[in-house]
């Protein structure tokens, strides 16, 4: 069984057909990618997957349950997290705050115990804390975790917008771009903390991103998007060999992506 699956997913906005006949599956600790040129449908289709858009046509299941009508909360409860092309963060705390903000699902102490400090409250807060700086450890953003967000570049927003995600205790990791505002180098360590987080934290995960080798490296399989629906699918030696996919990237007589 799936644990993540999308069936006929089709949503217009007046009269545009933003997605037309979209399914889509994911399985346990696959990690798979959703490409496509600019305007292809990939976020509009996210948005479908976890609740943010109501799709005109089609469902959406978590482990075989029909979650086509929960809100994105409801979704999350049900191990489904997302990051976002423009980050998702409380700009006026720390990254620190910010992890502990993610983890509220998980917090057992009631409004009063924690504003008295009662001793159940702060050791449960210390908790919370513990395994928020090992979720930025894992990202090797830990020397981070005190900074106020308004002085980190975009980039590293962006890495620490997926701990916060993983914060949530995810069983789906769905990421938004990813790369955005990183250089080459941190790319490529990107890279291998995802193929690490798969292997250490069980996740499964789903990737939007247009640096196509990033995608090609790391996925094990691919879905291309075109113009709102959907153009290939497949392993990434199959995509990176796809006459229709090249020429949808590069224009008419490409034969293959680099």
């Amino acid at each position: 069984m799936s644990v993540l699956s999308a069936r006929g997913i089709s949503i217009r906005f007046g009269g545009l057909q933003a997605l037309d006949d979209v399914s889509f599956a994911v399985n346990e600790q696959e990690i798979v990618g959703l490409i496509g040129p600019n305007g292809a449908g990939k976020t509009t289709f996210f948005n479908c997957l976890t609740g943010f858009y109501a799709p005109t046509e089609g469902d959406v299941f978590v482990r075989g349950e029909r979650v086509t009508d929960l809100r994105p909360d409801q979704r999350t409860v049900r191990g489904v997290g997302r990051t976002f092309q423009h980050v998702g963060l409380v700009r006026s705390f720390t990254v620190l705050e910010n992890l502990l903000v993610a983890q509220h699902r998980n917090v057992g102490y009631g409004v009063a115990s924690g504003l008295l400090g009662l001793p159940h409250a702060r050791r449960e807060e210390r908790i919370l804390r513990r395994r928020a700086r090992t979720l930025l450890g894992e990202l090797d953003l830990l020397h981070l975790a005190d900074e106020p967000l308004d002085g980190l570049s975009y980039g590293m927003l962006k890495q620490v917008e997926v701990a916060a995600v993983l914060a949530t205790d995810p069983d789906v990791l769905m990421l938004d771009e990813p790369l955005a505002g990183l250089g080459p180098e941190e790319a490529d360590a990107f890279a291998e903390r995802l193929l690490d987080m798969r292997r250490d934290l069980g996740l499964t995960i789903v990737v939007i991103e247009h640096h196509v080798p990033f995608m090609l490296r790391i996925c094990d399989y691919v879905y291309v998007l075109n113009f709102g629906q959907l153009l290939a699918e497949g392993r990434p030696e199959e995509i990176r060999g796809n006459r229709d996919v090249a020429e949808a990237y590069l224009g008419k007589g490409a034969v293959a992506l680099a």
